[in-house]
């Protein structure tokens, strides 16, 4: 395990978009990117970067790595606002380099896509091999969507779904089957929440003004200990 080097090395992510999501260009729009470095002991800020545009299709992102002979895990969160609305589900994505140069690719889900990635079925024919079912967690039969893949196309892909059938801030499952011996595949993510609860991004300045306005006025005869 080697000490950090005095230059650093970048680690390339590409983010890709759906093909047939059409970004907003009207309006107020905003693109974030965060990285972090973390491990059991520590999370590290390593970039945060904003671009006054919702950045479209399929774009690069850079950030600097320095490190050499050690594997570091990465966590990287996105969001493009339009209008300081969420276009995204939040979602954290991992990138784990073991050796730089690195190169991945990070596929995003907008509001009513969700990428998602199946376990690799074996020994299964090649029609209608797997089924995917996103539904309300505690009741399986309660479906937003279900869709059938043979094994080529299984493996990843974007599932569509209707927001307006979606409660805001509501967890839902996704379950995978193989239809011939209706064994479970192991599907990601498990689960999701598909419409943030709080469409409207605050900072910290605007939260704080915001709760102070919110508390009731206090009086100027008011006892200092209950001044905090």
């Amino acid at each position: 395990m080697s000490l950090i080097d005095e230059s650093a090395q970048t680690i390339n992510i590409t983010f890709s978009l759906p093909p047939d999501f059409n970004a907003p260009l009207d309006g107020n729009n905003e693109t974030v990117v965060d990285v972090q470095r973390v491990n059991p002991r520590q999370t590290t800020n390593i970039k945060h970067w904003r671009h006054p545009s919702i950045v479209g299709g399929q774009w690069n992102f850079r950030f600097p790595h320095r490190h050499s002979d050690i594997s570091v895990k990465y966590r990287i969160t996105i969001q493009l606002f339009h209008n300081r609305q969420p276009l995204l589900l939040e979602q954290a994505h991992f990138v784990i380099v073991h050796q730089a140069p690195h190169r991945q690719t990070l596929h995003l889900s907008p509001i009513g896509y969700l990428y998602v990635e199946v376990q690799e079925p074996k020994m299964i024919p090649p029609e209608q091999a797997i089924t995917i079912s996103l539904h309300e967690n505690e009741s399986p039969d309660v479906e937003l969507a279900r869709v059938s893949h043979d094994e080529e196309t299984a493996t990843s892909f974007y599932l569509k779904y209707d927001p307006e059938h979606v409660v805001p801030g509501k967890r839902y499952a996704l379950t995978g089957i193989e239809n011939r011996y209706h064994q479970r595949l192991s599907v990601f993510p498990e689960d999701v929440e598909l419409v943030p609860a709080t469409r409207a991004p605050r900072s910290r300045l605007s939260g704080m003004i915001n709760q102070w306005l919110n508390e009731p006025l206090r009086l100027l005869t008011d006892s200092l200990s209950k001044i905090r």
